[in-house]
């Protein structure tokens, strides 16, 4: 019920987030994914996640090229509208490796490494998603509602992790200058991702790129990243409970943590 309400809402709504949202359930037709992202960026400009959606959408190797990103750079747009973020900044390093540009693969991947902080705004995309399905019509108990916003973010997970997994996979056999730079740009990522998904990716980036205890850091991260999934665990039990109350319980508590990893970011927001 929920799905069917969502998806009916997203067709007919003109709204940022809805267009937004309407785009995560296009599996269909990815140009018209691309015209929902553009509009909704386009309606809310200073929406990082309208921002670095439109990007992701617009590096999908489509034919023809949909005119919103063939008329604007989106990624080079993402990384100027977003100028702290090294998570662009890898991107466009990637994308130069794909154009055997490494001269520009190294510049990218020093930009990334001096960057403060990295994020693909996944945690901001998931408290929107729970915003908009909390809202919907009907007399569905609110825990149900939060199982099926957290199931809608599970099959909508960033991709950015999986498109940085070919980046200095040859470190091993390039120019010191370009080992360095990705063992650096790595490390930063590691060190300053906003989700665990971007810390892991970062630390295995530094591993490719054979960086001083490397191995150590990806088992430490993934770790880490271990014991805060679990730690959600009494939540999650909670919005199974047969006890009203303790759903009750359980989904503000889960709603709270939503908005805490929406502001500071998912490592932050687990302590």
């Amino acid at each position: 019920m929920l799905d069917q309400a969502l998806r009916a809402r997203a067709l007919v709504s003109s709204a940022p987030r809805d267009l937004w949202i309407a785009a995560q359930l296009d599996a269909v037709d990815p140009w018209q994914r691309v015209t929902a992202l553009a509009e909704a960026r386009a309606r809310a400009p200073e929406e990082k996640l309208f921002v670095a959606s439109l990007a992701m959408a617009c590096l999908a190797p489509l034919q023809p090229l949909p005119p919103e990103c063939d008329a604007t750079d989106r990624l080079a747009d993402w990384a100027t509208r977003d100028a702290d973020n090294g998570v662009p900044s890898l991107l466009l390093a990637d994308r130069a490796r794909r154009r055997n540009n490494t001269a520009s693969m190294a510049a990218f991947l020093e930009e990334a490494a001096m960057r403060p902080r990295f994020d693909d705004y996944e945690n901001r995309g998931a408290l929107i998603v729970w915003e908009t399905v909390r809202s919907l019509p009907g007399t569905v108990d609110p825990a149900a509602r939060a199982e099926a916003a957290a199931a809608f973010g599970a099959g909508h997970a960033s991709q950015i992790p999986a498109m940085l997994q070919a980046l200095c996979r040859d470190a091993a056999r390039v120019a010191d200058n370009i080992r360095t730079a990705c063992a650096n740009a790595g490390n930063a990522a590691a060190q300053r991702g906003s989700s665990w998904s971007l810390r892991i990716a970062g630390a295995k980036l530094a591993e490719r790129a054979q960086a001083p205890s490397a191995q150590q850091q990806v088992s430490d991260v993934q770790r880490r990243a271990y014991e805060c999934a679990q730690a959600g665990n009494p939540v999650a039990q909670g919005l199974e409970s047969s006890d009203a109350a303790a759903r009750a319980k359980a989904v503000a508590q889960w709603e709270a943590r939503l908005a805490r990893e929406a502001t500071a970011g998912e490592v932050a927001s687990c302590g």
